[in-house]
């Protein structure tokens, strides 16, 4: 019986991060050296870097 319940409530846990996960992800990126963490580990990431140059400088 414990199982079951342990499995409810894993199900109902994923699915309200799923429901709030961008009202989540804003608070997490609020905070600055998270964002700055974040936005440098992207852009040492080759395929991220290029694809966002080409859209910062697409001419």
């Amino acid at each position: 019986m414990g199982y079951l319940i342990r499995m409810v409530l894993i199900i109902a846990g994923a699915y309200a991060i799923y429901q709030n996960r961008y009202r989540i992800l804003n608070s997490i990126l609020g905070v600055s050296p998270i964002r700055r963490f974040v936005v440098a580990f992207g852009m040492d990431i080759p395929f991220v870097r290029d694809r966002f140059l080409q859209t910062v400088f697409r001419g």
